[in-house]
């Protein structure tokens, strides 16, 4: 099988092509807000790997938590590929590598709030008084996608820093599941996770309407 992997939840974005538990091909870039202009370059160069005659059988997405505009940009491009290859693509939690299933993991959520996504799998938006004690909780292994002094300054102590979420963690995921859960997150609709409800304003006039 020939595994298309996009992670762009994080500045530090990545791909690869896989086939089969192998890497055939794989990119790293940093971007804040462009990382299109990255992502399809190195798309292009892993659709063209010498002796890779074959279209991909799945693409994975790393679906967040974190950036909305980047995960949306590495959907938009698996939409495309998957129309003209007929790949089906299957969302996958970004930190679900990274946990090893067994690890919380937080990150800044902004507005006051800090994403945790427990070994269960549920994600939820704490405070930072509850992270701090969650942290305090000797019996719980805490990651953080933060820096360590930005944990230092918030007075909270994890057992690793800078978590970064990558394209070959979303293959090592897909591989670690039965035939019968790869079916399930296949079935299900790729979409970004939403640690908030997303917030979706009318517009005040249609597109098609003329002004007078």
């Amino acid at each position: 099988m020939i595994i298309l992997a996009i992670e762009t939840s994080t500045p530090h974005a990545s791909l690869c092509l896989a086939e089969d538990g192998a890497i055939l091909y794989s990119a790293d870039w940093v971007a804040e807000r462009n990382h299109d202009a990255y992502l399809f370059p190195a798309l292009q160069q892993a659709m063209d790997v010498p002796g890779n005659n074959r279209k991909p059988d799945r693409i994975l997405v790393g679906s967040g938590p974190g950036s909305y505009g980047g995960v949306r940009v590495a959907l938009a491009a698996a939409v495309g590929i998957s129309a003209v290859t007929g790949a089906r693509t299957v969302a996958i939690c970004s930190w679900e590598a990274p946990a090893h299933g067994e690890a919380c993991i937080v990150s800044d959520a902004r507005r006051g709030g800090w994403t945790l996504r427990r070994p269960d799998g549920t994600i939820s938006v704490i405070s930072p008084e509850e992270l701090i004690q969650l942290a305090a909780d000797a019996s719980t292994l805490l990651y953080t996608t933060e820096s360590a002094e930005k944990m230092r300054q918030l007075g909270v102590s994890v057992s690793q820093c800078g978590i970064i979420p990558t394209a070959e963690g979303l293959v090592q995921v897909w591989n670690s599941l039965t035939a019968d859960e790869q079916e399930a997150r296949a079935s299900q609709p790729a979409e970004p996770i939403y640690v908030r409800p997303p917030h979706i304003t009318e517009a005040k006039r249609k597109p098609w309407e003329v002004r007078s």
